[in-house]
Parts: structure tokens; sequence; C-alpha cells
């Protein structure tokens, strides 16, 4: 991917109770300027964006605490126009459906595909700076 625009300088928000998927997310999308943070918890994540202007949010579904859709949800209404991309292991097209519908941005699905996890994170940063907010909103 040597002429892929890079990630562009930003704050993205990373919410997965499993360190080494926090870890390769990060190597993933690091970008100098960029600023990653880490919750590994629904309560957490939510704490993060009632404090920081975030660009992009890559949240799990299932996390220990809430599922993945309560803190997309709450994040919601904290910044509507916050891109958030879901994460599942699963793939349910029935969790992927209620997570489209509750205004997530796109989902991906573990195991990653590096390119394809930087393709979404961009046009998400895109999406971000064009400020309209998704219609599942």
């Amino acid at each position: 991917m040597a002429n892929a625009p890079p990630i562009p300088q930003c704050t993205i928000l990373l919410v997965d109770d499993e360190p080494e998927v926090l870890r390769l997310i990060k190597r993933i999308l690091s970008a100098e300027g960029t600023v990653m943070i880490e919750a590994r918890t629904g309560a957490e994540a939510l704490a993060a964006a009632r404090q920081t202007r975030l660009d992009l949010v890559i949240l799990d579904i299932n996390l220990p605490d809430m599922s993945g859709t309560e803190v997309l949800k709450a994040i919601r209404r904290i910044d509507p126009g916050t891109p958030v991309i879901m994460v599942t292991s699963y793939g349910s097209v029935e969790t992927v459906r209620t997570s489209m519908e509750f205004g997530a941005f796109d989902y991906l699905t573990k195991p990653f595909d590096n390119r394809e996890v930087r393709r979404i994170a961009r046009e998400a940063l895109a999406w971000r700076a064009g400020g309209s907010v998704p219609l599942g909103a």
C-alpha cells in the first residue's frame, strides 16, 4: 500500500477488551500526529467520548460491561457526527444490521485485513471532515 494516502492527523478512540487487538489496530492506523486513545470497557469509552472531540471510534461489539451497541447509541447522543466503526468476531447479519440502524459508519470482522482497516478508517475520517450526519443517526 505504498501509494495509499496516510491517515490524517486526528483523534481515534479504540475500544476493545483484548490488548492485542488494541495494539494491532494502533499499528495499522499509526501516523505522525494521530492520537490514539484506548478503552477496554464501554464506561471508559463513554468517558473518553465526553472529554475529547473524537474524529473516529473503532468499537468492539462485545465488551465486558455493556454491549457495543449500547456504547454506539450513547456516542450518537454525545456527538452525532463521530463516525463509529463496529468490530465483531462473529459478523452475524443481525448484529451488523442493528449496528447500522443505530448509526454505525461501517463494520470490521476479526481477523482483520490491514488494508481494509485503513480503507474504512480513511473513508470514515473523510466523511467526518465533510461534517454530515450518517443516515442511521
